[in-house]
């Protein structure tokens, strides 16, 4: 294609105004090495006719950006909808490069005060951190324990008739025969590690996703008159329906009773809140003497022990967006964010001077490395440098 036709592909897409068909034709474009002279000089055009920049873009920045755009084809593009990039020109162009090629969906910032006590400057990465993958350890009834990352395919145990089988990045309880109530009940745990996550079908087949940093206990075949687990850190549920055999989880101080539903509860010790957003059917939750039922579409969320229950709207999408392989903020404070970061890429966060008060909204590829991650926090003036495996906030 030519440099006009790259060129109209390129501001349509800048403006908004590009087709699904437009947008793959660009991103084809994109990915191939001889455009690289082309589109930077579309960058700089642009960035020349930006008449009330709200960033300055040191030239260090601007190459690493170009060469994020060339690294395209590792990362997986998101598709946003209804979103647009509100401020300045070259803030359009940078996220719609980081969208398409750095692994990230969209990346939109409250418009931060210029700050002249904290300059821009160039990322420090000595070594690349790789992103987390399905990690897991399973601890079984009698103390056993097996490495999930390492353990075959196939059966890889039986306890009281279940065989326990993995799959990938799924473990599998399966029953051949049906368990007794009263029949002696064996508790398993699995636990993923900070840069770690699982998927397992419990024995009446509800799927549970386990999010980084978390454990379920449950045994491996429900028995009696109610299907209770224990969840610590976060999960996505996606529950059998079983009416003569309501379904609870245990979180915290919290329970959720539920009959076939599927939500994700966020119960982090290190996060003042819990949270119980539905996505399907109906739960009510419980915590010490309140209690609510939330309806699809609503979160309960519950402040530290305290015996109260707010149920309000949810952004499922946001609630979810683990699960589907994204960090999802909106208006998140950098805590919260240096939060979710440390528990992916398994490091220490440390403030150096004064917390950034900057708020930021945006969705990133978990698949990105913590370089990458850190390159887009620095367009918003959060600057961060790593030391083996500390995360540094300067």
């Amino acid at each position: 294609m030519s440099k006009a036709g790259l060129e109209y592909l390129f501001n349509q897409y800048v403006q908004n105004n590009c087709s699904p068909d437009e947008q793959k034709a660009l991103m084809e474009l994109l990915s191939m090495p001889e455009n690289e002279t082309v589109l930077s000089a579309l960058v700089a055009e642009l960035l020349e006719k930006d008449t009330e920049p709200e960033f300055e873009m040191t030239a260090r920045q601007g190459e690493s950006l170009l060469k994020n755009i060339l690294q395209a084809g590792k990362m997986t593009p998101v598709v946003t909808k209804n979103k647009r990039i509100v401020f300045g020109t070259w803030w359009r162009v940078a996220a719609a490069v980081l969208l398409l090629f750095a692994g990230a969906a969209y990346w939109t910032f409250q418009k931060p005060a210029r700050n002249a006590d904290r300059p821009g400057r160039d990322v420090k990465v000595r070594a690349d951190i790789l992103p987390g993958g399905n990690r897991a350890l399973l601890t079984m009834s009698g103390g056993a324990r097996i490495l999930l990352d390492s353990a075959r395919n196939g059966e890889i145990a039986q306890q009281g008739g279940v065989r326990i089988r993995k799959q990938g990045g799924m473990l599998v309880y399966e029953t051949p025969r049906s368990v007794e109530a009263g029949s002696l009940v064996y508790y398993n745990e699995i636990s993923t590690p900070r840069g770690g996550q699982f998927e397992i079908v419990l024995s009446d087949g509800t799927k549970v996703w386990l999010n980084a940093a978390s454990s379920l206990r449950y045994p491996a075949a429900f028995t009696g008159d109610l299907r209770q687990v224990e969840l610590t850190g976060e999960g996505y549920f996606e529950v059998a329906a079983n009416r003569q055999k309501p379904f609870q989880v245990l979180a915290r101080e919290m329970k959720v009773n539920v009959l076939g539903t599927h939500f994700n509860v966020m119960a982090y010790e290190d996060e003042d809140l819990i949270r119980t957003s539905l996505l399907e059917g109906s739960v009510k939750i419980t915590e010490g003497k309140a209690n609510g039922v939330l309806m699809p579409g609503q979160q309960a969320v519950v402040k530290g022990n305290e015996e109260n229950i707010v149920i309000e709207n949810a952004d499922l999408s946001g609630a979810v967006a683990w699960k589907n392989g994204l960090f999802q903020f909106e208006n998140a404070d950098i805590r919260t964010i240096m939060r979710e970061i440390s528990r992916w890429y398994d490091v220490e966060i440390v403030y150096a001077g004064k917390v950034p008060q900057e708020k930021l909204e945006g969705k990133i590829s978990k698949k990105a490395n913590l370089s990458e991650i850190l390159q887009i926090l620095e367009f918003s003036n959060i600057q961060c440098k790593v030391e083996g495996k500390k995360l540094i906030i300067l």
